[in-house]
């Protein structure tokens, strides 16, 4: 769809850069930035939680409204029942015709998302300054009575049929499998590619537990009146009952005390791969963000480890990147190796190259250099991130939910910068280490075309 000719308001933040060091003298790392993020919060009588951002530096607003269900929360039998949703909640309402939703949207010069991970559900759009009342009219309309017949289920499942086909899938899956055994809120990943036909009654039944006013953060950021903004919201959402939603309750992982892997084959990717998972601490924790440092340094950019030894120096890999996976929240994360490797490579020999890395990050801590390096790359991530109104709206509500308080987004980078080399160090020698390893090969699966049988080639 059309994206709305609006001004990217940046977030008045300022990242000053490193004075540069005298010779002979470690580098310094500066104060962490200030974060200068208006932000006011209500709850209405109904548990729905609004978070507001005015920034009249842009012309729009972005309404983001983030449900607490993940595919965490998917019982057996269930698996895709939030990807479902993701497509569900733009069908037909009671007063909305299917499609009618985004055109409506679209036809004001707005566009809409959705995304779904284990720990959270998302829908946002961007509209007009002068469509705020649309908007917020619009997501109420959702929430209030979407449309759960057979029919609209159907036409859902077959989008998610679609758009589960991707390369190197199918280690994605796996490796989440496997990094998670015996914790199965979190072992069956966030995939739709296994509902075949949704049992109607449990639809429903799942849409009423965890889609409802007590269970939401609505987010306004742009530009808006807030008194003018909260009346709009208490006309539209008021009315609507709350569910009996339970609790979050963190899953419990078993230790894992041996590594774990397994060989899949492929048939869109288009190169062999590894991939690596190590089970992270919880979020919050000082382990997560030393962990958040670590992936910096082995897998982010060019001049991190893994990129500068096998891609560049040995030319053993055409990509090498860590992760920390972003579709887990507030529970155990995953923190993730990615490698694709080059023609001719060998499996083994790249292995042994990761885990020297590893070991040697878990030896020994990281340089001065390689802090600060981690640190402003986290940073300008962090920063730039908030600059559009419609990713600052979805952080928001991301930080309302697992916060308990959308400010806490203001001690972000201040955290990240207490953190030492020695953490680094210590939380490598803990987590990424081959006993609580996960890896998954992945092994192009040729495709027979006539009688030749050839690697698939896909354009990613």
């Amino acid at each position: 769809m059309r994206l709305p000719s609006t001004r990217s308001s940046l977030v008045a933040l300022a990242l000053l850069a490193a004075p540069a060091p005298a010779l002979a003298a470690p580098p310094k790392a500066d104060p962490p930035p200030a974060l200068r993020l208006a932000i006011q919060r209500a709850t209405l009588d109904n548990g729905l939680r609004v978070v507001m951002n005015v920034d009249h530096a842009s012309n729009a607003v972005a309404i983001a409204v983030t449900y607490d269900v993940g595919s965490r929360d998917e019982a057996a039998g269930q698996g895709g029942f939030v990807r479902l949703f993701e497509h569900l909640l733009f069908g037909a309402t009671k007063n909305l015709a299917a499609g009618e939703f985004e055109s409506l949207v679209a036809s004001r010069g707005g566009f809409v998302t959705a995304r779904s991970a284990v720990d959270r559900t998302a829908y946002s759009m961007i509209v007009p300054e002068n469509e705020l009342a649309l908007g917020l009219w619009l997501e109420a309309e959702r929430m209030r009575s979407i449309d759960l017949r057979q029919a609209a289920i159907d036409g859902g499942e077959k989008a998610l049929a679609i758009a589960d086909h991707v390369p190197y899938g199918k280690a994605e899956a796996r490796l989440g499998a496997l990094a998670f055994e015996g914790c199965p809120a979190y072992a069956h990943g966030t995939s739709g590619a296994d509902l075949q036909r949704a049992d109607l009654a449990a639809v429903r039944a799942f849409h009423a537990a965890h889609f409802a006013p007590n269970t939401a953060v609505l987010v306004l950021s742009g530009d808006f009146d807030p008194d003018m903004a909260m009346t709009l919201v208490h006309r539209h959402f008021d009315g609507m009952a709350r569910n009996q939603a339970k609790p979050f309750v963190e899953p419990t992982v078993p230790e894992q005390a041996a590594e774990r892997r397994e060989v899949v084959e492929d048939a869109l990717a288009h190169a062999p791969a590894l991939s690596y998972g190590f089970v992270m601490p919880s979020l919050g924790t000082r382990e997560h963000d030393a962990l958040r440092m670590a992936q910096v340094i082995l897998g982010d950019g060019e001049g991190s480890r893994l990129a500068s030894r096998l891609v560049r120096a040995d030319a053993l890999a055409t990509e090498a990147r860590a992760e920390v996976d972003a579709r887990f929240g507030r529970g155990p994360g995953l923190f993730r190796i990615e490698v694709r490797l080059a023609k001719d490579a060998a499996p083994a020999e790249v292995e042994k190259r990761i885990d020297a890395a590893l070991k040697e990050l878990a030896d020994a801590p990281p340089t001065a250099a390689e802090m600060i390096r981690a640190r402003k790359r986290l940073e300008a991530g962090f920063v730039l991130g908030l600059a559009g109104i419609r990713n600052r709206a979805l952080e928001l509500g991301k930080y309302e939910l697992w916060n308990g308080d959308a400010r806490a987004i203001g001690r972000e980078l201040e955290r990240l910068a207490s953190v030492t080399p020695a953490d680094v160090q210590k939380v490598a020698a803990q987590v990424l280490v081959a006993k609580r390893g996960t890896v998954i090969e992945t092994r192009p699966k040729p495709v027979v075309v006539g009688n030749v049988a050839s690697a698939a080639e896909v354009t990613r």
